[in-house]
């Protein structure tokens, strides 16, 4: 059984055109690792390296797999998907092509429709081997849990329980990617990154957010053992940095388990790799030792979900977060000499525009505080967040056209124009780091030592004319950018809003609960056995 797994190009993401940053497509090297000793399985990530589309066809096309594999973990890349697998179908490859990931989770109906030959739901790992196993025993796909597909006009969906324990996924397939392809350009020139996930479940409930519906509430983990093992494994293949994507390194029920695996990174000597985190400022606050454990086991970023300067717009996101807190954990990380990165969102349907000043002024006194860098996203309700469902019913989504779904463009009717959402969130970025600067050099702000700070600012100061050249041209790109979404020409009809909306009911009401009813009947089970 020949494989391919692919990551489309859908073009530069704001990552990569603001730091030069790519990371590898975890999600597919983790399916890759699930399959690759039953199987000959060939990565092609198309947007690591660059790929046009006809560049990725033809490398399918000349491995010849009889599985081919979309990963679409974020909705744009789904148009670009879909072009290359009818593509394939043209060309007459005779394979069968999945798709899998967060987008497609919660649109399947319209992704079978497009001809798409089945859909994995959710966590993917073993649904995958399993779909592998059946066609090589010649059986019947629609057999496997854990998949959507079309039959007679129908489509079908089934549901697998959650991987309960996450040291039973098999290490992912670092081996079969070149470390050189991912890097992080502002962080130096010899970055080497890796992704690496240590858990997986959200237990808060952010009303913009998918990751609890795709992942769940309960937040499991991988013992400290799992972790260190795949920390000396990236190692060994010359990464030299780590993102642990997942969306809460640290959550207050298992505190302590954390500071464990901070310890152990520690003893092992794998603090000399380089750790970017995602972290809840109230953690921080509650437990200032924290920090100089964080930085003392090699964490070099820590990225923050400030969203909002106003506690009307943070209750509306359901954030459960106080301002203090996020001062707080900005000052203790800057202590430390832990680069803090931050976002923020705005154009939420509830937010008003002296809500969205009192962001900007809140995030920049935050910049005197040890804040270095925001990311200014624009509210997108994706597929899967109760966001999405709302805007659904309440018809504010102006358009379906999913490449405008990457938080750096509005897409719901809100109580702000368009065009202004999108230039304030380019120019108030741009304003952020002016003024940053010359509070500096006025010495109003506070200042910390950050030494990995010294690569980013020769980053900017080489690129400080493209910056320019951007900003100038940002008042006519705000308005023509507004005309074309309103012209996208991708209307929410009432069909396909009630197809999605149906998709939403029966995740929560079947796949959750599903989900919920396992991890309480191993909890049960593992009170039942210290019992006995």
């Amino acid at each position: 059984m020949r494989i391919a797994l692919v990551r489309v190009n859908p073009g530069k993401s704001g990552y990569t055109s603001a730091y030069g940053y790519i990371a590898p497509p975890l999600g597919l090297l983790s399916l890759a690792g699930a399959v690759k000793d039953i199987a000959k399985v060939r990565i092609i990530d198309g947007e690591g390296r660059g790929l046009s589309n006809q560049e990725t066809i033809e490398e399918i096309e000349e491995f010849n797999p009889d599985i081919v594999g979309f990963t679409t973990i974020a909705s744009t890349y789904i148009n670009t998907s879909l072009k290359i697998a009818k593509s394939l179908r043209r060309e007459k490859l005779d394979s069968l092509i999945v798709f899998g990931g967060h987008h497609a989770t919660f649109t399947y109906p319209l992704i079978l429709k497009e001809g798409i030959d089945a859909v994995v739901i959710g966590e993917g790992e073993a649904t995958f081997r399993e779909l592998v196993e059946k066609l090589e025993e010649e059986g019947d796909i629609k057999e496997v849990r854990g998949i959507a597909y079309a039959e007679d006009g129908r489509i079908r969906v089934s549901y697998r329980e959650p991987i309960v324990n996450l040291d039973d996924l098999p290490m992912p397939a670092y081996d079969l990617v070149d470390p050189k392809t991912y890097t992080a350009t502002i962080l130096g020139e010899n970055v080497k990154i890796a992704s690496i996930e240590t858990s997986r479940g959200c237990p808060y409930n952010c009303e913009f957010c998918s990751a609890s519906a795709m992942w769940g509430h309960a937040w499991r983990w991988k013992s400290n053992d799992r972790v260190i093992r795949e920390l000396e494994y990236v190692k060994n293949l010359g990464y030299n940095w780590v993102f642990f994507v997942d969306d809460n390194f640290v959550v207050p029920l298992k505190y302590q388990e954390r500071l464990k695996l901070l310890d152990a990174i520690i003893e092992n000597g794998l603090n000399d790799l380089n750790f970017i985190i995602q972290i809840r400022a109230d953690i921080i606050a509650k437990h200032p030792e924290l920090a100089k454990k964080l930085a003392n086991a090699g964490v070099k970023i820590a990225f923050i979900g400030i969203e909002s300067g106003s506690e009307e717009v943070l209750r509306g996101m359901r954030k459960g977060l106080k301002k203090e807190d996020t001062v707080n954990a900005v000052q203790l990380l800057s202590e430390h000499g832990i680069v803090v990165y931050g976002g923020i969102i705005i154009g939420a349907p509830y937010e008003s525009r002296k809500d969205r000043k009192a962001t900007y002024k809140f995030v920049q006194m935050l910049g005197d505080n040890g804040l270095d860098a925001i990311q200014i996203s624009i509210y997108t309700p994706l597929p899967g967040s109760d966001s999405f469902y709302k805007a659904l019913k309440d018809k504010a989504l102006l358009t379906l056209n999913w490449d405008f779904y990457d938080a750096l463009h509005p897409v719901m009717r809100v109580k702000e124009k368009l065009w202004r959402l999108y230039f304030e969130s380019r120019e108030k970025t741009y304003m952020f780091y002016l003024k940053k600067w010359w509070h500096g050099v006025t010495k109003k702000a506070k200042r910390y030592s950050k030494p990995i700070l010294s690569n980013a600012k020769r980053y900017v100061m080489l690129r400080l004319p493209r910056y320019i050249k951007n900003f100038l041209k940002l008042p006519i790109e705000s308005i023509l950018v507004q005309r074309e979404i309103l012209r996208s020409g991708k209307n929410i009809d009432e069909l396909t809003a009630k197809i999605l909306e149906e998709v939403y009911i029966e995740h929560i009401t079947s796949y959750l609960k599903l989900f919920h009813e396992t991890i309480l009947k191993q909890q049960k089970q593992l009170r039942y056995a210290k019992r006995s």
